[in-house]
């Protein structure tokens, strides 16, 4: 079994330093570390490089030097990262054609490209490193009190500190002496940008835009529909039922609806499987969901399960006869 020790730079932090990947071979490997360590002593990508050494070092005294190598490749910051990490990992396993991958990173940023390189070698493991730090109490006191310095006086910072919240501290205080009701004006575009940060953080942002990268309308009434579904979902649960059933049906069409209109002004192509996917959520929304939420009797919600797959076979099969009609489309 011949193994490869792999560390991967996936956000591209060599290149921006002028190296270039990738880099094969445990000299050359070792070499590029001391460069890079000394150009940037507290960097943690300096000591993943040498730990990727050092298990190579240990794999080759166990399995022979001649079936364990190491290497390093390095993506770039912006969505294409896994696409230029696996062309750098197609030339090393054309110098070196491993059987597996040993992976090596220094945080979960780069671990995220192990799903793409699984799909040129088995990954049989993961090694990260975390970079030690000793700090003293003092040391980190000093620190927080010199961020929090600069954000409180100094002007760009200032704004976001300290002026908004206490713009928003000052309205709900003002309503409350007045006796004016603005909390929900504020609460609800509050709860929009934290469902926004949430799928930031989840992932379901970059998600939803490596699909929808060309379709920029179609991408943010998406973000907006699966908000308003969302909070009718939790009106029907908490049983307030103050929001129409309508307005989640119609947020469950929109973006395909969307996505349909704006292909077709930038491509003038009819897009079939938006049509299709679109048809078949809405038959979700429309038969199916209204029993779930809350939940009806068997009966009911067999006889709507019904409904919604012969609406779906029938939407399907009108597609596919339009689609041939029309001579195609995607």
């Amino acid at each position: 079994m011949r193994i490869l020790v792999l560390y991967v730079d996936r956000d591209g932090d060599l290149k921006s330093q002028g190296i270039t990947t990738p880099v094969v071979e445990r000299d050359e490997v070792l070499r590029l570390g001391i460069k890079y360590i000394l150009a940037n002593p507290d960097d943690s990508d300096a000591n993943a490089i040498f730990a990727a050494v050092k298990i190579h070092d240990k794999l080759a005294s166990e399995h022979g030097f001649e079936n364990v190598n190491v290497a390093v490749i390095s993506g770039s910051p912006d969505e294409t990262a896994d696409v230029v990490v696996l062309r750098e990992l197609e030339q090393v396993l054309s110098m070196y054609d491993a059987d597996v991958i040993y992976f090596v990173s220094d945080g979960p940023s780069d671990e995220a490209a192990v799903f793409a390189i699984q799909t040129k070698r088995p990954v049989i493991s993961i090694h990260r490193v975390v970079v030690k730090q000793a700090r003293r109490v003092e040391e980190t006191v000093t620190l927080f009190r010199y961020y929090l310095n600069k954000a409180v006086k100094e002007p760009p910072y200032r704004t976001y500190v300290v002026g908004v919240p206490a713009l928003f501290i000052f309205i709900l205080l003002l309503s409350a002496a007045l006796n004016i009701d603005v909390t929900r004006y504020i609460v609800f575009p509050l709860l929009f940008l934290f469902f926004f940060f949430t799928a930031y953080g989840f992932g379901i942002y970059d998600f939803l835009r490596n699909i929808l990268r060309r379709y920029e309308a179609t991408f943010v009434i998406t973000l907006i529909s699966l908000f308003v579904i969302i909070i009718y979902i939790v009106n029907v649960f908490i049983q307030a039922y103050t929001i129409p059933y309508f307005i989640p049906l119609a947020a469950s069409l929109t973006p395909y609806i969307s996505y349909v209109l704006e292909a077709y002004l930038r491509d003038k192509r009819v897009r079939y499987g938006g049509i299709t996917a679109g048809g078949i959520t809405f038959s979700f929304f429309y038969f199916l969901l209204p029993k779930l939420l809350p939940p009806a009797s068997f009966a009911e919600v067999l006889q709507s399960t019904m409904l919604f797959l012969m609406s779906v076979l029938v939407f399907v099969l009108v597609i596919q006869i339009v689609r041939r009609q029309s001579g195609g489309g995607a």
